[in-house]
C-alpha cells in the first residue's frame, strides 16, 4: 500500500497525461505525446520557465498556463513550422495536436485514405510500411505463427 502512494506522488497529470514529477521541465513536457524536446524548449522559453526546474515545483496556476498555451501555441508565439498538423485537411488551419487528439487524427486519416483504395491505403490495411522501406528483414509480424506452420510440415 505504501509503495502505491509513493508511486502516485512521483507522477503528476498534465493535459491528460501522467508525467514523472521528479524530471525537469524540458524532459517532463516532452513525455506528453505530441510534444518533443524542441517544442518543450520553445514552450519553456515563451512561458519564461527555467528548463532545469522540476515538474513537481509547478503550481496549479502554472499548469493551467501550460494547458492554455497548448490549446493555441501560435497565438502565444510559437512559429508555425514547429506545429505537427499544419494546414489541416478538413479545416485548413495550423494546429498542434497532443495526447488523444493525435490518435483520433491518425485514425481519421487512415479511414479517409482507406476509402481511396490507393497503394498507400492497401499498405496501411496490411500493416506494412508505407514509405518505401525494405521488408525482407524488417517489419516481420507473427513470427510464431510462421514457425508453427513450418514445424507442421511447411507447404500444403
Amino acid at each position: 500500500m505504501a509503495r502505491e502512494v509513493k508511486q502516485q506522488a512521483e507522477l503528476m497529470r498534465i493535459v491528460g497525461t501522467d508525467v514523472r514529477a521528479n524530471s525537469d521541465l524540458l524532459h517532463g513536457f516532452a513525455q506528453i505525446k505530441g510534444l518533443g524536446i524542441m517544442f518543450s524548449n520553445a514552450m519553456c522559453h515563451v512561458l519564461k520557465f527555467d528548463k532545469a526546474r522540476k515538474m513537481n515545483s509547478l503550481t496549479e496556476k502554472e499548469i493551467e498556463t501550460v494547458e492554455n498555451f497548448l490549446s493555441d501555441p501560435v497565438k502565444k508565439g510559437i512559429p508555425t513550422w514547429m506545429l505537427n498538423n499544419r494546414q489541416d485537411y478538413t479545416t485548413g488551419e495550423n494546429q498542434h495536436l497532443i495526447a488523444k487528439d493525435i490518435d483520433f487524427h491518425q485514425l481519421q486519416f487512415r479511414r479517409r485514405v482507406s476509402k481511396l483504395k490507393t497503394y498507400k491505403s492497401l499498405r496501411y490495411r496490411a500493416n506494412l510500411p508505407v514509405r518505401g522501406q525494405r521488408t525482407k528483414s524488417n517489419f516481420r509480424r507473427n513470427k510464431t505463427l510462421a514457425a508453427m506452420k513450418s514445424k507442421k510440415g511447411g507447404r500444403n
